[in-house]
């Protein structure tokens, strides 16, 4: 299959390449569903023929995150010890809404257990690897690592992820592919495993801004969702003068210079360089009082740490969740305060849109992470820490890829006061659509 719409063969023809590529994915998925998605994808065939597909992606093979219900399928949340045994009785609203528009599901991807991990390593259905990997393996980023790993493999045009620290934006960019954050409620969340009520949220994975658009513009509740499809003309992005920028590694640093030098010469473009001070008043209030998602997580999953069932848990979440434990006491003032510097991100950002790197250093090697229980823990803290700030904020955020080569697995992150998504999307068309050396499936090998 070429991009939507525009089907080389049948639906079926399109999905048999899809299965056949799959024989070698490995811990990319929990589970396929190659007979249902051949019914599926038959009977696209047959709306095809009669000239009355039913929405946009019929046809198309998507994956989704297994902390979403598809009905039929028990939904693992990436765990044994929080994994439903009974098959889910009804598909998650997302997941009906993606049949509505005539998307075959062929299976549900891995992620990290409870969604609970920057990292993407699961030791229960194993860990994908990165498909950017060259000499030595790297993380593929998490929590939505299966779906990150399939589109940027090429197995699928669309996957569905969740996202409330950073779960699609970390591993779109280190994957070298597009990631959307949508505003808090903007897609429903009824069938999704929670994590953090407050701030989970629905992300699509796709290898292109302009694929982004098309899926958000069959799928998005809102009206006027078909603007997505014009050609983004204009862009006004605030380069912030703070830790998000400040505080990267110094060749990501390099690599964000030359690029938005690049951006601030595109026709249409202004980037103003300045001091967003909200950014440091939230991150401090975090630092000293904890985090929304710990103290959720905590409340949601606290339970396991049980004896019966602490062992069940992979070592690294049931770390974090002993730590969230002790936030709960402590997490009054950020829950607090949070409406407010919602509003004064708008206010400060003034109708331009924020740009920074979506995590501060390329994806490190998976035998570096996982050298000590302290190595993975100062690892996931760091790779989280701006989107996790920026979900605080209640900031959509799309993640688009520029590094390659050397620089592979790097993103620009633009983001926008809540609401803002479809701003988000064009602004991220117009980064998207600007030349690049190679694309990221150029720099591995296409698979279909």
């Amino acid at each position: 299959m070429s991009r939507y719409g525009r089907l080389e063969g049948t639906p079926a023809d399109a999905l048999d390449d899809v299965l056949r590529c799959l024989l070698d994915q490995e811990h990319v998925f929990t589970r396929l569903l190659a007979d249902e998605a051949r019914e599926q994808a038959a009977a696209s065939t047959g709306r095809w023929r009669d000239g009355r597909p039913a929405g946009r992606l019929d046809g198309v093979p998507v994956a989704v995150k297994d902390c979403i219900d598809v009905v039929g399928v028990p939904t693992t949340n990436g765990s044994v010890a929080n994994a439903s045994s009974a098959p889910a009785a009804r598909d998650a609203t997302i997941v009906d809404a993606l049949r509505a528009s005539g998307a075959v599901l062929i299976g549900k991807t891995n992620l990290s257990e409870l969604a609970f991990s920057g990292i993407g390593t699961n030791p229960h259905f194993g860990s994908p690897i990165n498909p950017l990997s060259r000499d030595e393996p790297l993380i593929t980023g998490g929590s939505s690592s299966g779906s990150a790993a399939a589109v940027a493999s090429g197995y699928v045009d669309v996957a569905l992820g969740t996202d409330t620290s950073g779960s699609v934006r970390v591993p779109a960019a280190f994957c070298g592919i597009v990631g959307y954050k949508a505003s808090e409620g903007r897609f429903s969340r009824q069938g999704v495993r929670r994590l953090s009520p407050t701030l989970d949220s629905i992300g699509f994975l796709t290898p292109t801004a302009a694929d982004l658009a098309y899926v958000v513009a069959a799928l998005d509740p809102r009206t006027g969702s078909a603007g997505l499809q014009a050609a983004p003309r204009q862009a006004r992005l605030v380069v912030p003068d703070d830790e998000v920028v400040a505080d990267v590694a110094p060749e990501v640093a390099a690599w964000f210079c030359e690029a938005v030098e690049e951006v601030a010469g595109l026709e249409g473009v202004r980037v103003e360089r300045r001091r967003l001070p909200v950014l440091a008043e939230a991150q401090e209030l975090m630092d000293r009082h904890g985090t929304l998602v710990a103290a959720e997580a905590f409340t949601e999953y606290g339970r396991l740490l049980h004896a019966s069932t602490e062992g069940l848990l992979d070592p690294a979440v049931a770390r974090r969740l002993r730590v969230a434990a002790g936030v709960v006491s402590t997490i009054g003032p950020v829950g607090a305060r949070m409406i407010e510097l919602r509003q004064r991100v708008a206010v400060e950002l003034d109708g331009a849109l924020l740009l920074c790197p979506t995590v501060r250093d390329a994806p490190p090697a998976v035998s570096v992470v996982t050298a000590s229980a302290d190595a993975f823990d100062r690892w996931n803290a760091r790779i989280l820490r701006t989107t996790m700030l920026l979900s605080y904020l209640g900031m959509p955020g799309v993640s688009v890829p520029r590094g390659s080569g050397r620089r592979r697995g790097l993103g620009f992150l633009v983001s926008a006061p809540a609401g803002h998504d479809h701003d988000v999307i064009r602004a991220a068309r117009l980064l998207d659509d600007m030349p690049k050396q190679t694309s990221p499936r150029e720099q591995i090998g296409t698979v279909r």
